[in-house]
């Protein structure tokens, strides 16, 4: 049983391990969700990034290995899952930081990126601010994350928010969202909802996955399943996997060249 938290580095402190373990065990399972936060994006050597928050840094492996990328993590427990499992020892390295204190000097990075981690974060302002100051003129932000009214967000807040001791409660994006952005400096933002699966071999593999992701407690994997069928819904895909149906909300924002 999980105790109650409100805020991404109180949660993640209780139950980083068991999203990590559903990362360790499916590595693939999210491949067209990284994928996604990053098409369109030039990405060369020497492209100076930033991955905030990173949890594990499991986006790394979608990346060149010749970046410069810096994980930036608020959860002390990631971050030692972090040293322990996945980058030990890496050319790519975590720093612990709060999201209104980011370490990087002032026009330092070239591409900005969070995936899925900021509905955890009640006021995002801060955290826009921050990254506006580390982009380079010119330098590009993608963020991804669910929408307030889509079915991802419904059933976080819904099912799993009953099936896990902590809850799950959510802030998610929406026009404010791009208002904050927008607040921060940023222009030519470009918002837009995408449709794309998490695929395994079997739906209850689904339901093991989600039900270490999500923290879920109160429930068995077969439990997970039935719900991922009836609130989001399954898939047959071209290799013969289940897909699971998902969705978040990609929005591109940029700093202005000059």
């Amino acid at each position: 049983m999980f105790d109650s938290a409100d805020s991404y580095q109180d949660i993640f402190n209780q139950r980083a391990d068991a999203y990590h373990q559903a990362m360790l065990n499916w590595p693939d399972a999210r491949e067209q969700e990284f994928n996604a936060i990053l098409q369109g994006l030039v990405i060369t050597a020497g492209t100076r990034m930033l991955d905030v928050p990173a949890g594990g840094g499991y986006l790394a492996s979608y990346l060149p290995h010749n970046v410069q990328l810096h994980h930036l993590e608020t959860s002390e427990l990631f971050a030692r899952l972090f040293d322990q499992h996945c980058h030990s020892g890496s050319r790519h390295p975590l720093s612990l930081c709060s999201l209104d204190h980011l370490p990087q000097a002032d026009n330092s990075t070239d591409i900005a990126l969070s995936l899925a981690g900021l509905h955890h974060t009640q006021n995002k302002q801060p955290l826009f601010d921050e990254i506006y100051r580390c982009l380079r003129p010119g330098g590009i932000l993608v963020l991804a994350d669910a929408h307030a009214e889509s079915a991802t967000a419904r059933f976080l807040d819904g099912w799993v928010n009953t099936h896990n001791s902590m809850g799950h409660h959510g802030w998610y994006f929406d026009q404010q969202t791009t208002e904050q952005l927008r607040s921060s400096g940023f222009n030519d933002i470009h918002a837009a909802c995408r449709d794309y699966h998490w695929h395994f071999d079997s739906a209850l593999q689904a339901g093991e996955y989600c039900r270490l992701m999500f923290g879920i407690d109160r429930a068995e994997a077969s439990d997970v399943s039935a719900a991922l069928a009836r609130e989001l819904g399954f898939d047959r895909l071209a290799d013969g996997r289940i897909g699971l149906r998902w969705q978040l909300n990609f929005i591109t924002a940029h700093k202005p060249a000059g």
